[in-house]
């Protein structure tokens, strides 16, 4: 009965190791797959964030356009009041002189 009771032991002592080394290897395994995710998801963030201060860039040079457009426009705009006005002023005077 000793021999077999410090074989158990034995056993027991070895599954416990064993049981312990796989722990740390599964452990090491799944630290392994996390940092190769973050490292990948670290390049996907360095490369939105690229691409949002590119299309930043890209908005504001729009806004600079439009805003070179507008003024272009409302220059245009006066220009047409007052030529408008000019002709209405001329026909009040010729409707005038007829009447």
């Amino acid at each position: 009965m000793g021999t077999f009771a410090s074989i158990v032991s034995v056993v027991s002592g070895c599954a416990t190791i064993l049981g312990f080394i796989l722990i740390f290897v599964k452990y090491g395994q799944d630290k392994g797959a996390s940092d190769a995710e973050k490292k990948e998801m670290r390049k996907d963030i360095d490369k939105n964030a690229k691409d949002i201060d590119a299309l930043g860039a890209k908005v504001n040079a729009i806004q600079l356009e439009n805003l070179k457009v507008n003024t272009s426009l409302s220059s245009d705009l006066g220009w047409i009041k007052a030529s408008i006005d000019s002709i209405n002023k001329k026909l009040d005077r010729k409707e005038g002189r007829d009447a």
